[in-house]
């Protein structure tokens, strides 16, 4: 769900989805059969805890390339050139309900730039969690549900679109810890299911469809996905506050003709 362009020359590319590349997920990303993959850093920072309140900084970053396959991962292949960029930091504000349930928002903005075309959009997200927090049959379980929107307009030409969707999703740790390189981590594996406000189109402008492209709109326009992996929770996060791991895993996204393999950074729901 979080790469799509058509096999085309880059000269001609705009990747219209890359503006809600921080809202798709976090990690690397590659659909089948297409081109971009995208790499999403959830940067962020706690400020303070106030009582039952938590607020902080939303430093949301991605960049996409258009000749990076995950073949080149084995060979430590690096991408010779960055084809988009989206920034868009915000607020993001916490209030611990009860010791089971927490309550989330947050509100972004930003911008987006296709430095393949040029062109440049503001981008503008917004969206309340809920996450509930239990055990069963010894499992440590987090139930998280969200509602969230993502808007970008064009800056000095005529280009917008909407990402809304509501989420629903668990994620769920095992009863048994392990350790690596002094790392503490705990297994656990997560699945969510996503349904969409609109119909969203995983696929670059039309202004530059081709007519192969016009004829089969309608098998990468997505009403709904799902997914489905595991991951590593560990004790304390690795690096600094700001820019460390706290979680690493897979999941894979899919749909009707569409699946993306996605690498998880942070919390997977």
């Amino acid at each position: 769900m979080q790469s799509a362009c058509a096999e085309s020359d880059d000269t001609e590319l705009e990747a219209v989805h890359y503006a809600f590349a921080n809202y798709l997920g976090n990690g690397i990303y590659r659909t089948s059969n297409q081109k971009v993959t995208l790499i999403n850093l959830p940067f962020s920072y706690e400020i303070d805890t106030i009582g039952k309140f938590t607020y902080g900084l939303r430093l949301p970053v991605s960049f996409g390339f258009f000749n990076f396959n995950f073949d080149d991962i084995p060979e430590l292949e690096l991408p010779n050139s960055v084809g988009t960029m989206t920034f868009t930091p915000g607020i993001e504000m916490g209030y611990q309900l009860s010791e089971q349930v927490s309550l989330e928002a947050y509100l972004d903005i930003g911008m987006a730039r296709n430095f393949t075309t040029g062109q440049n959009v503001s981008v503008n997200s917004a969206g309340i969690s809920a996450i509930y927090s239990f055990e069963m049959a010894e499992l440590d379980v987090l139930w998280a549900n969200r509602v969230y929107t993502a808007n970008y307009s064009g800056v000095n030409y005529s280009a917008s679109d909407t990402y809304s969707a509501i989420q629903t999703g668990l994620d769920i740790g095992l009863p048994v810890k392990y350790e690596i390189l002094g790392h503490r981590f705990q297994p656990r594996f997560f699945t969510s299911a996503f349904w969409y406000f609109n119909d969203v189109d995983f696929i670059y402008g039309a202004e530059t469809l081709n007519q192969y492209d016009q004829n089969n709109l309608d098998q990468i326009a997505l009403k709904d996905s799902y997914e489905f992996g595991i991951s590593l929770k560990f004790d304390k996060v690795i690096g600094w506050s700001f820019v460390g791991i706290e979680t690493l895993g897979i999941g894979y996204r899919f749909t009707g003709d569409f699946s993306a393999i996605r690498f998880v950074f942070s919390m997977p729901i």
